[in-house]
């Protein structure tokens, strides 16, 4: 049976040994008892973007889809309500709608000023194996033989007008925009990139594509749907950062690259025949910057370009780490934090452990074997490809 690693996995190995031992899959694979969770506006906010990005309707007219959107969002906050009960009340469940619906609908005036690209996967799943750093022909296997493999999702594959495939990585954000740098840095994303090229062998990734919403601006809920915008930046919107593309008049940079209508046919489109999905080699813009962003403010998008390189050294990092995850002897100590550890969902069990206890009590009354992830064919993104764009990936399995 493989030893399987999940980026949450590797986060939280990354983030505290204890914390990793209790809840990886390939580990104790405990979690919590079931209990009431809170209202996620950021899941249910997710789940109606995987509405609004799926590919067999983007070039369906806006006055279709996205009432459609706002049905998907209702009915997560829906599901989440169901799976809470009667905690919190009413109340609270109102304003989430109210604030849900406000923040899509001053999103869909938004995002066709600055789409620059067409859908192709919401919600992919990837499972391949980790390949060795030092023979990267074979795969990484443990002591006892068995192999590694790396299990994940992704929240949107697209391609941009040169036939370049792209990551996008929904963000929602509650404060100050993030530091540009921590979206350069941010590994998890370059990780996911490293292994989509695996699980789909031949295709390269340009880069990621990070979607940012801040959710804690309080603003008016629009009336109605906003009609079709016409594509162009919006009147105080602007790139900034530093090294980051810029609208400058009068300069090069006169005549952006152009956005995709959604309603019409694009470079990623239902249009597009199969043979181009499959066989179409990207063009490489004649002048480009590493990092592009476009600002407003409630929402951000920022276009990063990963290199070759930097997506094979983000497979070796990733291999040397599931190395020492997988390997004999593996270290669980904690790694106590005020900024960890207050919100870890075993720090019962966890102090106990470090107070000299044992921890098994804990665990029988409070924690249970987390249940086997499926993949589903037929869930949105579960047959990891839409129909009409490429041949389907090969069935999982479970060897190398």
């Amino acid at each position: 049976m493989p030893y399987q690693i999940t980026p949450a996995d590797r986060t939280s190995f990354q983030r505290c040994r204890r914390q990793w031992d209790f809840g990886a899959r390939a580990r104790r694979n405990l979690e919590p008892l079931e209990q009431p969770a809170p209202p996620d506006l950021d899941l249910a906010i997710r789940e109606a973007l995987d509405i609004y990005y799926f590919p067999g309707m983007w070039d369906w007219q806006r006055h279709i889809t996205l009432p459609l959107v706002l049905q998907a969002f209702q009915r997560a906050v829906t599901r989440q309500r169901e799976r809470c009960g009667d905690e919190p009340d009413d109340e609270i469940w109102q304003q989430l709608l109210a604030a849900g619906n406000g923040l899509l609908g001053r999103y869909f005036a938004w995002a066709p000023t600055v789409d620059r690209f067409s859908p192709v996967l919401v919600e992919g799943e990837y499972d391949v194996t980790i390949l060795e750093p030092a023979r990267p022909t074979l795969g990484l296997v443990t002591a006892g033989g068995e192999p590694i493999r790396f299990r994940g999702r992704i929240d949107l594959l697209a391609v941009d007008s040169n036939d370049a495939y792209w990551i996008v990585r929904h963000r929602l954000v509650e404060g100050d925009w993030p530091a540009t740098q921590t979206l350069i840095d941010d590994e998890a994303t370059v990780a996911a990139c490293w292994a989509w090229e695996q699980f789909y062998l031949g295709m390269a990734i340009a880069g990621t594509i990070y979607n940012e919403v801040r959710t804690d601006l309080s603003t008016e809920v629009p009336a109605s749907i906003p009609a079709q915008s016409h594509p162009g930046p919006r009147p105080g919107s602007e790139r900034r950062g530093p090294a980051l593309r810029r609208w400058l008049p009068k300069s090069r940079h006169d005549h952006p690259q152009p956005v995709v209508r959604q309603h019409e046919p694009s470079g990623g489109g239902r249009s597009i025949p199969q043979h181009r999905r499959m066989y179409a080699v990207a063009r490489e813009p004649n002048r480009f910057e590493r990092i592009e962003q476009h600002v407003e403010q409630e929402f951000r998008r920022t276009w990063v370009r990963r290199s070759p390189a930097e997506v094979t050294e983000a497979g070796g990092r990733l291999a040397a780490e599931a190395a020492e995850m997988a390997g004999p002897g593996v270290s669980t100590d904690p790694s106590p934090s005020p900024a960890i550890c207050p919100a870890c969902a075993y720090l019962a069990p966890c102090q106990a452990m470090s107070a000299g206890r044992s921890e098994e009590p804990l665990l029988r009354s409070g924690y249970r074997e987390r249940p086997e992830e499926k993949l589903v064919e037929g869930r949105l993104g579960g047959g990891a490809w839409s129909t009409g764009r490429g041949a389907a990936p090969p069935k999982f399995r479970d060897g190398p």
